[in-house]
């Protein structure tokens, strides 16, 4: 496979480091210096000279890195992002990258805590927003020989399943956060199961769950249909049963 360059290695950059390295060659760039890195460490410039370019930033600093890799790309390269939402990240490649350069949208929907176990079966969406074909069905073939399960789909089927799939799930563990449920002796297997989607989301920053909530055109519509059923449910234990 063609060498990689990954703009941003946090927590979850270093992850798809060691996901790319088991058939490519990977370098990485992060802004701050990292104590331990998944990848040899190089310049904004020489990660951006790979032939293919992986975005691994936080969602709100996607544009402005976009803006400093543009004239940074030669025609060709392959620019790839890996947001938890896609239409805007995708507009905004479109808008801010040359129009020489290649763009993949992707979203892994996983990560290191989910990969611990191995990544078969993992889904992992691709959509070829300016790709030649050849070049997609290669990358869709590395992944899913790595037992990565490839789901092609538009940004904007995306956004609207993700809403649910996704942003509902992060909805719903930070207000267990909140609400502080702990371990108990007498827990059952479904409450083990909310504390496990309670811990999980912890380990992820707030900023990601701010872009995710925000940056999805269809989140805002979850969240309504959401509280809608919640008092739903709470009318229903407050008003007395009909014939009563």
């Amino acid at each position: 496979m063609e060498s990689a360059g990954i703009i941003g290695l946090g927590r979850f950059g270093s992850f798809w480091a060691t996901v790319l390295a088991h058939g490519t060659e990977v370098v990485g760039y992060n802004r701050s210096p990292l104590r331990e890195a998944p990848c040899p460490i190089v310049s904004l410039e020489e990660a951006c000279a790979k032939p293919v370019v992986f975005v691994c930033v936080a969602m709100r600093a996607v544009p402005d890195f976009l803006k400093r890799m543009a004239p940074l790309l030669s025609p060709g390269t392959l620019v790839v992002d890996t947001c938890s939402v896609k239409v805007e990240p995708v507009r905004w490649m479109r808008e801010l990258l040359p129009s020489h350069v290649e763009i993949l949208a992707t979203h892994p929907m996983f990560g290191p805590e989910s990969a611990k176990e191995g990544l078969s079966g993992l889904p992992l969406m691709m959509h070829p927003v300016r790709m030649d074909s050849e070049r997609y069905a290669r990358w869709s073939h590395f992944f899913s020989s790595l037992g990565i399960m490839v789901v092609e789909m538009t940004p904007e089927e995306h956004d609207r399943q993700a809403a649910w799939s996704q942003a509902l799930t992060h909805m719903v563990g930070r207000t267990l956060n909140i609400m502080g449920i702990d371990e108990t002796p007498i827990g059952t297997l479904w409450y083990r199961k909310l504390l496990a989607i309670a811990r999980q989301v912890a380990k992820d920053s707030p900023e990601l769950f701010l872009d995710m909530q925000t940056l999805n055109p269809y989140a805002a519509v979850m969240r309504e249909e959401f509280e809608r059923a919640w008092g739903s449910v709470c009318a229903d234990l407050t008003e007395p049963p009909k014939g009563v």
